[in-house]
């Protein structure tokens, strides 16, 4: 299979993926190394113009954008402020009311808005990612503005978005 093949190949791939798929995943998958994916990845939102997400779990094409209000739910932005010890208690919340974090986002004084895009949508996936952050030894990214971070997430309704952000006031952990 040739370079632009194995591309678009992976693009319609990932389109029918619900799931993210990581670059170790598709390098077998298309019989390549895991950093020829990560530059055919590039390329292809580079010169495609595909929104194609890099999360801890692996390459995703979003199905909503931040701000969307359809049919099927209400996506919004939350601002909060904690460290380290009270993750955990902001994503459980989150997830206890139905809710998926699909980024955290952070204002850098130097570099502007910084984003990583996180998709947890269940205790599963928090679980993996904890481990993650606890294997790498990482700080939050929030650590660089005293804790301060905002997460787009994704529920059922507004209802359930409002009492997230409740719950996370009780919490001492949503910033107003």
């Amino acid at each position: 299979m040739k370079a632009q093949e194995r591309r678009q190949a992976i693009l319609a791939f990932l389109k029918d993926q619900t799931e993210a798929v990581t670059a170790n995943e598709l390098a077998s998958r298309y019989q390549v190394s895991r950093q020829v994916i990560v530059g055919d990845i590039a390329l292809l939102r580079a010169h495609n113009k595909v929104e194609i997400l890099a999360t801890n779990q692996g390459y995703l094409i979003p199905a909503l954008s931040a701000g969307e209000n359809v049919a099927s739910g209400y996506t919004g932005v939350i601002v909060c402020r904690h460290d380290n010890s009270q993750m955990r208690v902001e994503l459980e919340t989150i997830l206890a009311h139905q809710g998926r974090i699909l980024d955290v986002q952070i204002e850098h004084p130097v570099y502007g808005l910084l984003s990583a895009a996180l998709h947890i949508n269940n205790q599963a996936d928090l679980e993996a990612f904890l481990e993650r952050m606890k294997n790498f030894e990482g700080e939050m990214l929030a650590s660089l503005t005293n804790g301060i971070h905002s997460h787009t997430i994704s529920v059922p309704s507004l209802k359930e978005f409002d009492q997230i952000q409740q719950s996370l006031q009780n919490e001492n952990i949503l910033y107003v």
